[in-house]
């Protein structure tokens, strides 16, 4: 049976820190006392769960929750507790820094077993660029304690055999480095909006949990003989404010699906961020729905640009890194989130999905009964056409395009 829920994920990032920094005034007993009762009410009671959320001590952690729970303060105990700051209560922006670093190179886990995140820096490389950014070495932590660092993050430094890619083409790296130099320029420019999108996999109905466990004493089915109702996620994340939405298909994963998503959370954009929106960057993974030669999806967004008035700059993620796509973090959330739920009908899914946060905000949640055609394609003579309004990297042709609305060329 799985674990309930637990209320650190109600928890946004600022209260996370309130709760860090009132933790950081008090000393010996009463700081035992106040993070066992952070840990009982936002963690479950579990003391490994506190130290990944609030970064705390975990032994000083367990001590304070034996001490509620016999009501016997332990007399010297106070060496586990206040013997040392953590580093990244005594060195803020350089924590900011390093958790910035480790989220641009991080990745979900494919298994969604998990909310943290495996990152692509090692510890040698984290220190360097934490130079390069003008910490000096009094500044920062051991290459030893860097691991131990990010993990209170939410981070692994190191890579599960699960979450390795499979593959990997000879220009992955290329790619890699191009979308970090492209995604630096649009984070320096605050009319750009940073989106990430992808589909998630098909979410069955009915009396199933996904593996077969579910929560409370309900039992659920272990296999899917005889599914007939299907919805197909589909997210959009806006990665500087937070913003998720979700539109649930009901037809087929198509590029028409997918535009039509992007339109409409662009329609529910209000009048004045739509004129201070100068571009819209958005990155992706080479599905074939919408990949950069996919000819029906590359014709749409030529479409949708010019209907907007706004250009579109499109980055691909290398084939079998999909993970690093950060709209995958939000999947992950939502796996775990309702995982052992019987998902018995659509409102249940889509209140159960609605309930999750991401950096504190509820998705926006919609559903499309459009049915759509597959196999959608356009002509050689049509897509020469298209071709026009789109400007391709030289270098990564298929990983870097420029979409122009047709008023602007």
């Amino acid at each position: 049976m799985n674990k309930p829920t637990t209320a650190s994920e109600s928890l946004n990032p600022d209260c996370i820190e309130d709760i860090r920094f009132a933790a950081s005034k008090m000393h010996g007993a009463e700081r035992r006392t106040f993070t066992a009762e952070m840990t009982l009410k936002y963690c479950g009671g579990n003391a490994r769960k506190a130290e990944t959320v609030f970064g705390w001590n975990r032994s000083m952690t367990e001590t304070g929750l034996g001490e509620k729970r016999t009501g016997i303060i332990c007399v010297g105990a106070q060496s586990a507790d206040s013997g040392r700051i953590l580093w990244e209560e005594r060195e803020p922006e350089a924590a900011e820094a390093l958790r910035k670093l480790a989220e641009e190179h991080s990745q979900q886990d494919p298994t969604f077993r998990s909310t943290i995140a495996y990152t692509r820096l090692t510890a040698k490389a984290a220190v360097t660029a934490l130079k390069e950014k003008g910490f000096v070495e009094e500044q920062l932590p051991s290459l030893s304690s860097m691991a131990d660092i990010l993990n209170r993050t939410g981070y692994r430094l190191r890579k599960v055999l699960k979450a390795k890619p499979l593959k990997k083409i000879k220009e992955t790296d290329a790619i890699f480095n191009n979308i970090k130099e492209k995604d630096q320029e649009a984070k320096n420019n605050p009319n750009v909006r940073r989106l990430s999108m992808d589909c998630k996999a098909t979410v069955k109905i009915g009396d199933f949990s996904r593996g077969g466990q579910t929560r409370g004493d309900n039992e659920a089915g272990d296999h899917d003989f005889g599914c007939e109702e299907k919805y197909i996620p589909f997210g959009i994340v806006d990665e500087d404010s937070g913003e998720l939405c979700i539109s649930f298909g009901s037809s087929y994963k198509t590029s028409d699906f997918i535009v039509d998503t992007l339109e409409s959370w662009w329609n529910d954009m209000g009048i004045q961020e739509q004129r201070s929106t100068a571009l819209i960057q958005i990155k992706a993974d080479n599905g074939s729905e919408s990949s950069g030669v996919r000819t029906q999806f590359l014709n749409r967004m030529v479409n949708f640009s010019n209907k907007i008035g706004k250009p579109v700059h499109l980055l691909y993620y290398p084939p079998y890194h999909s993970k690093y796509n950060p709209i995958e973090r939000c999947w992950g959330i939502l796996e775990n989130h309702w995982n052992g739920t019987k998902l018995i009908n659509a409102e249940t899914m889509l209140r159960r999905a609605g309930s999750m946060t991401w950096k504190g905000l509820n998705p926006v949640i919609k559903v499309s009964k459009n049915i759509y055609e597959k196999g959608i394609s356009l002509t050689k003579s049509a897509m020469r056409s298209a071709e026009k309004f789109l400007v391709r990297n030289p270098l990564l042709p298929k990983w870097d395009i420029w979409v122009n609305p047709k008023t602007g060329v």
